[in-house]
């Protein structure tokens, strides 16, 4: 707890190289189970945060990391990296990060996403969706994971995510309950509100959808 304890003020006060630093040791911490409630319990997730938010751009990446470890199958540090204002800086990362930041970016929003429907909300408000389908687009596996994630048990995000791919999404979505992305299936066996939900949003779209199309999706409805 003394090595975490250090890390952590290295965080707070330390100049970048140092920050990077920790960020990169507490990430190999956090491997272990046990240490990821320590890290927790040590304050850890706050400066990390901060890290990815104003932090140099391997500083990002390395705290992204961490946080996506740390997120993993433990629900207490899914809140917390959430109440500590986590989400919006990592769907910065996801425009604007290098190319291994953004996969650290979506690997973390979808670990943060797992069985946290809090999260799933929060992340599509942060605006995650649109750059995770550019990320899928250019075959991320973690942002493929992390969709699959948003869309689980929330209709809202389902329709969110066809409407991100695209009209043959909605489409898709409304008649068969499910969304592919140049052939990977992000959303699947979506249920009847969902398919509802995206007929209306086909139903609702300008006249410069030809009609035979709305028509289509009408017999949805």
């Amino acid at each position: 707890m003394a090595e975490i304890k250090g890390l952590v003020r290295a965080l707070r006060s330390g100049d970048d190289a140092a920050k990077t630093a920790a960020a990169r040791t507490l990430c190999n911490l956090a491997f272990q189970d046990y240490n990821r409630d320590l890290i927790r319990y040590a304050g850890g997730v706050p400066p990390l945060v901060e890290l990815v938010r104003d932090g140099s751009a391997e500083a990002k990446f390395e705290a992204a990391w961490a946080l996506s470890i740390l997120a993993r199958n433990n629900a207490a540090n899914k809140v917390a990296i959430a109440a500590a204002g986590g989400i919006a800086p990592l769907v910065e990362l996801l425009r604007d990060g290098s190319a291994e930041a953004k996969r650290q970016a979506a690997r973390a929003l979808g670990n943060l996403a797992a069985d946290n429907a809090a999260n799933r909300v929060l992340i599509a408000e942060a605006g995650g969706i649109p750059p995770l389908v550019q990320l899928v687009r250019d075959g991320s596996a973690d942002a493929r994971m992390c969709m699959r994630n948003l869309a689980r048990n929330n209709v809202a995000n389902a329709v969110a995510i066809a409407a991100a791919v695209g009209f043959e999404a909605l489409v898709q979505l409304a008649r068969f309950g499910r969304v592919t992305v140049d052939n990977w299936l992000i959303v699947s066996d979506a249920g009847v509100p969902a398919k509802r939900k995206a007929a209306l949003v086909v139903a609702a779209l300008p006249d410069s959808v030809p009609r035979e199309n709305k028509d289509i999706i009408a017999s949805y409805l």
